[in-house]
């Protein structure tokens, strides 16, 4: 699932506009039975990526965030 979002970690912290939609989205998708795992990536410009993004325990991370380091 591609998840925008305005500013990315590394690591997958994901700063998205602050209404918690494709958050809540994710935590409801994994919650229902018999579904398959969903794995997340985020496009993104080198100007997006950031050291650390503050985040709470209902904030979803991604699994993998694509951006051209050149």
């Amino acid at each position: 699932m591609l998840v925008p979002g305005l500013a990315f970690s590394r690591s997958g912290q994901r700063l998205g506009r602050g209404k918690g939609y494709y958050d809540s989205y994710l935590q409801r998708y994994r919650q229902l039975p018999g579904m398959r795992p969903v794995f997340t990536i985020a496009l993104a410009f080198k100007q997006q990526i950031v050291d650390s993004i503050p985040t709470s325990e209902d904030d979803a991370s991604i699994d993998m965030v694509l951006f051209d380091e050149s």
